[in-house]
């Protein structure tokens, strides 16, 4: 080894053993300023990412077991579907959710925001999450407010003192988490079209720029549908319209299945892999689409397109999960 490398080397690896050894923000500190070196977009994706991280793997959790709670008979078969399914939404076998919670939504979520001095409007809403979900927690833990499919009853009825309590903490809650997550989408959406325009500059569309192009449409596909139930202006057509272009950014992958140079083989090993890993959530999610058109083309009852409405939403999340688990091993 050149011995003019060695210092610097050795400064790296003290850094390194020092962040390890020491608080979890030395560690922090060290990864932004690697991902500052690759681009700036880099280090505030990263920033991003434990906030989307808790809110895909708790958030999403919570919402469905608070409508259960609330309307148990109205709720009953979508919220069963969805547990009948709970392995969509395994992750890596964790099973207590209390500790999922305080592990993945702690307060640390807005640390690197706030080391970045990235966007400091959301590491505000990301503190006012973490410290909502804590003041809730301890009263969900005194009922059985999740439970899997083969526990899937209703609650029983709580007490009025306990009822009311737990309303005013669970409606601070939705407020903290609705306010988090409509920051976090619209921000994540910017970055990831922003990195899709990086990869293209440093890749052209290669395998890579066409899995997140995928992903971003499918989150188009989901706003595009809830913001037209919301306001009343979804049509039929418009909705058969972005499901097949949902279909046709999925359809592209085949282009990559042919054999390959080795060199680019291996470098597409990771994308490869992730959009095999997606295919039956992604087939349950068009098939949800398919299902809410087909249905208000023949005229079905408010109640079934209300389910088909929950089937899309919760198709996307089980997409979300099965990408995000993998993903955040692989990149």
């Amino acid at each position: 080894m050149n011995p003019k490398w060695l210092f610097p080397i050795a400064t790296v690896v003290m850094f390194i053993l020092m962040g390890l050894a020491g608080s979890s923000k030395s560690v922090a500190r060290i990864d932004l300023w690697l991902d500052k070196h690759d681009a700036p977009l880099t280090a505030q994706a990263n920033a991003l990412s434990p906030v989307i991280d808790c809110i895909n793997r708790v958030d999403v959790h919570w919402r469905v077991a608070y409508e259960l709670y609330k309307s148990p008979k109205q709720s009953e078969q979508p919220v069963r579907d969805w547990l009948s399914s709970l392995h969509d939404f395994d992750d890596n076998g964790a099973s207590d959710v209390s500790y999922l919670q305080r592990d993945i939504c702690s307060p640390k979520i807005s640390e690197k925001l706030k080391l970045l001095e990235y966007d400091p409007p959301l590491a505000l809403k990301a503190d006012a999450y973490a410290q909502a979900l804590q003041q809730v927690m301890p009263l969900t833990q005194q009922i059985t407010f999740y439970r899997q499919a083969r526990f899937s009853t209703v609650i029983t009825e709580v007490q009025p003192v306990f009822a009311d309590q737990f309303r005013l903490k669970a409606e601070d809650y939705l407020t903290a988490s609705t306010l988090l997550r409509q920051h976090v989408e619209a921000l994540d959406l910017e970055q990831r079209r922003a990195q899709l325009n990086l990869i293209e500059a440093r890749l052209g569309k290669d395998i890579h720029w066409y899995l997140l192009a995928y992903m971003i449409q499918a989150r188009d596909t989901l706003n595009l549908v809830t913001e037209g139930v919301k306001n009343r202006t979804l049509t039929p057509q418009a909705l058969a319209k972005t499901t097949a272009e949902l279909q046709l950014a999925w359809d592209y992958r085949q282009q990559f299945n042919h054999s390959q140079l080795p060199e680019t083989q291996k470098r597409n090993e990771v994308p490869s892999y992730l959009w095999s890993h997606i295919a039956r959530p992604t087939q349950t999610y068009l098939n949800a689409l398919n299902a809410l058109h087909q249905d208000w083309q023949n005229k079905a009852e408010p109640q079934r397109l209300s389910d088909d409405f929950f089937a899309v939403t919760r198709g996307y999340d089980s997409l979300i999960s099965y990408y995000n688990r993998l993903g955040r091993a692989e990149y």
